[in-house]
């Protein structure tokens, strides 16, 4: 019971990593609120984690909004009385690739608004709170899209970068407060985005996707949730507790062979 007693903040929570780090954070001890645009999905998310144990909740967030993210966390404390460890995992993948000149502005601003800015505005918050009771973990996912740029991904990409230059700046700025802050950067992992692009497929251009993922690494494989999950579990845990600015790359040896 690693997190026994503890209270955590999970944006992104209600599928993929965000939930799988949300179902181990609660099994191991932790009152968690989980956070996540679409309502249907967090309230099934909410059934789910309330068969480990009751003390969890869920809220809808524009995290891209000041007023919401100060709600938000102030709503966490309210209900389980402190903040002591985060997952900042929500994103915007939303939309189809296009090169940089095709790129509207208001795509550009409202990737950006999620990616980088919904990142900064949590940070903001849930650190004012860890800093009343004397310290915590958080953890803030980027994606291999910011060490392995593809073409038409320049705003996701430049976002996702964005998060690990912020990890490191606020790891710095609060390692003497008892403030860890790290950065996830998942590769290819069977999330509802990657499972998306297998839609409307057929079996045979299924078979092709899912080869060109699996040849793509030294694993051989699309990862799973819970993989990525332990490693952001580790992170907020005290077994990391000498661990900060650091940007942990769970993508099954894709950065290393390309």
């Amino acid at each position: 019971m690693k997190f026994y007693n503890k209270v955590a903040l999970v944006t992104g929570g209600t599928s993929g990593i965000g939930y799988s780090v949300a179902e181990r954070l609660m099994k191991e001890g932790a009152k968690v609120v989980i956070v996540g645009r679409n309502v249907e999905k967090g309230e099934k998310a909410i059934q789910k984690l309330k068969e480990i144990h009751s003390d969890v909740m869920y809220l809808s967030v524009d995290i891209s909004n000041s007023n919401d993210v100060k709600k938000m966390v102030r709503k966490t404390v309210s209900s389980f009385g402190k903040l002591d460890v985060a997952f900042n995992n929500a994103g915007n993948a939303e939309g189809k690739p296009a090169l940089t000149h095709e790129y509207s502005e208001d795509d550009f601003d409202k990737m950006m608004g999620v990616t980088i800015k919904g990142v900064w505005l949590c940070l903001k918050y849930e650190i004012q709170e860890m800093l009343k009771t004397g310290g915590g973990a958080i953890v803030n996912t980027s994606s291999l899209d910011a060490l392995i740029c593809s073409a038409g991904t320049t705003a996701y990409a430049a976002g996702k970068s964005g998060v690990i230059a912020l990890t490191r700046a606020v790891a710095q700025e609060y390692g003497t407060y008892g403030i860890r802050v790290n950065a996830l950067t998942p590769g290819a992992i069977r999330t509802p985005m990657i499972e998306s692009k297998f839609q409307d497929l057929t079996i045979e251009q299924a078979k092709l996707l899912e080869d060109k993922y699996s040849n793509f690494n030294a694993a051989g494989r699309i990862g799973k949730p819970e993989e990525a999950a332990a490693a952001v579990i580790w992170l907020l845990s005290d077994e990391a507790s000498y661990i900060t600015g650091q940007n942990i790359i769970v993508d099954g040896g894709v950065s290393f062979i390309n």
